[in-house]
């Protein structure tokens, strides 16, 4: 295999064995438009990766708008769902350990590693910022099958978001000097070996992985919640992956909203 390094990156993605990519100068989005390659029919397999230098309709959860000028990562790739479809959100676990491993492979400029942490359900923070959104949904081929399009936006370079309900930063401001693709040839590597981990080892060690780089146990969380906003301490991860938070009124277990560190 070869090895990329800052003076030597590869001009496309350098993916794993039985992946392939499909890059686009512009597109809506690269999950609307891998889901219409599932859904339509096309040829697919797992590690099919679409990528675009830019995206006129970028989405994030809750469908919110994904600021995607050039410069910055927006690709999607194609995953088997595991059998039990309820399973499928255990996906931006896995992700969110691979895209911290790619980012500790990528060149820096003379500094320490960034310090990469995570925000639940599946965003990527360095110094309090969110650096990487992740958006997993399901689609179904012709014949049946189910498959896991898995969004990923990597802030390489500043980008303004207006209104964020969060802040915003880039690897540029952690010293990080790369292009999208040799940040998706590290991806594709850490996805790889991610996704055989939550396979043979299952969800558990997934699960125990992330809360390493995770919010403290005890740590005061305020989650934005359709109906309202619920504050308390984090109690950790359900099995399932839903958020599991210690309130004045006792222990909810929460699989949607919006974190928010701190008490409001």
């Amino acid at each position: 295999m070869t090895w990329f390094t800052a003076s030597n990156p590869p001009p496309e993605p350098h993916l794993p064995s039985g992946w392939r990519t499909m890059e686009f100068d512009e597109l809506d989005s690269t999950n609307a438009a891998l889901k219409r390659i599932a859904e339509q029919g096309g040829e697919v397999a797992e590690g099919l990766l679409v990528w675009a230098k830019s995206q006129t309709g970028g989405r994030g959860r809750a469908g919110r708008s994904w600021q995607s000028p050039p410069g910055n990562v927006y690709a999607s790739v194609l995953i088997k769902a595991p059998e039990a479809t309820r399973r499928a959100p255990e996906i931006g676990f896995v992700a969110a350990l691979a895209v911290r491993d790619a980012i500790l492979e990528l060149p820096r400029h003379n500094t320490a590693p960034p310090v990469v942490a995570f925000k639940w359900p599946n965003d990527i923070l360095i110094e309090g910022k969110k650096v990487c959104g992740m958006l997993p949904e399901l689609a179904t081929d012709p014949d049946g099958r189910q498959w896991i399009v898995l969004g990923i936006g990597i802030n390489l370079i500043p980008v303004d978001v207006p209104g964020a309900l969060y802040p915003v930063g880039s690897l540029a401001d952690s010293h990080v000097d790369t292009k999208p693709a040799h940040v998706l040839t590290m991806l594709g590597r850490s996805l790889s070996a991610w996704l055989d981990t939550w396979r043979i080892d299952g969800f558990g060690a997934i699960r125990e992985a992330w809360r390493a780089y995770g919010p403290p146990s005890g740590a005061p969380l305020s989650v934005r919640l359709p109906e309202g906003t619920v504050s308390g301490t984090f109690a950790g991860l359900d099995d399932d992956g839903a958020l599991l938070l210690e309130t004045p009124n006792g222990r909810r277990k929460l699989v949607v909203g919006d974190v928010m560190f701190g008490e409001t």
